[in-house]
């Protein structure tokens, strides 16, 4: 018998950032500290908990917009890169099984980064990255490589067959 928790899921949004390159879409992973309680020594994208600065008289009524601010600064803090909150689309949510001693509510967004240049991780809760191909991330953690939480695998495994950025983002757009 599995035993269930009551934890209550933290919101948390993550901003799935997305260049283009020769061998296709690009998506920037970084690697979170061994050393951190949830998700040690993975690969993710930048994200973590929506913060009551996040929130606004909007969000009452509808979690997105805080979940976006969260998104986009979390973008800037853990890796340096500034993306616009407004220019971030939803593509999915997850919510950490019961089972799971810390939960999270997380909001999905991805973003064009064509124009990042540089890349500036914290070296503390981030202490790496990479720009991959979606094909190339996925042969990597199938290898043993690299390893992900479920959430950064499947949304990687959603994005594999596009060939650009304004690809991927048409498709979410149109939904």
């Amino acid at each position: 018998m599995v035993k269930q928790t009551s934890a209550v899921p933290i919101p948390s949004a993550t901003a799935v950032l997305l260049r283009d390159s020769a061998a296709g879409p690009e998506a920037l992973l970084l690697l979170r500290n061994s050393n951190l309680k949830f998700a040690p020594g993975a690969w993710v994208f930048p994200g973590g908990r929506i913060d009551p600065e996040d929130y606004g008289p909007e969000s009452r009524l509808d979690i997105q917009p805080a979940a976006r601010r969260a998104a986009s600064r979390e973008a800037f803090e853990e890796a340096g890169v500034k993306i616009d909150a407004e220019e971030l689309l939803l593509i999915d949510h997850f919510v950490t099984p019961a089972v799971q001693p810390r939960r999270f509510a997380t909001w999905f967004f991805i973003a064009d980064a064509n124009h990042c240049r540089q890349v500036t991780i914290d070296d503390g809760e981030i202490v790496d990255y990479q720009w991959l191909t979606m094909s190339h991330a996925l042969r990597e953690h199938d290898d043993g490589n690299l390893p992900m939480i479920r959430p950064t695998r499947v949304t990687l495994q959603n994005l594999r067959a596009a060939t650009s950025v304004a690809e991927i983002l048409s498709s979410y757009l149109t939904r």
